[in-house]
């Protein structure tokens, strides 16, 4: 037993033994689970805080206008606004209609036309 950690010899006496990979799952009995209330699960999660709607916390007033429309050449441009003149300016927005992209460019005609 002292030499037996690096016992490298083959005629240890042993017989091999076959063994099935993934016998001992086959032979296993499957338990029959009875499927979860759908709805006992949604009220337990509301009770907790916690629902499953994939709707916004906050539902805006209006539709979302984020992409550029097609056919039209545009960039993302990142600026940094003051939290009222970007309140201002999407209210804007809303009671008109119209994107914010369409409202700046009327501004910056009017603006010119001041200036000229």
């Amino acid at each position: 037993m002292a030499n037996s950690f690096l016992n490298l010899d083959d005629d240890d006496g042993k017989p091999e033994t076959y063994i099935k990979i993934g016998a001992a799952l086959k032979s296993k009995p499957k338990t029959i689970r009875a499927k979860p209330d759908k709805d006992a699960v949604a009220k337990a999660g509301e009770a907790h805080g916690f629902t499953r709607s994939t709707e916004p916390a906050a539902v805006s007033s209006s539709p979302r206008r984020g992409r550029p429309p097609l056919n039209q050449e545009m960039t993302y441009w990142r600026i940094y606004l003051s939290s009222k003149l970007r309140d201002e300016l999407n209210q804007l927005r809303d009671e008109e209609g119209r994107r914010l992209n369409d409202v700046i460019e009327d501004m910056l005609a009017a603006y010119r036309k001041t200036k000229s």
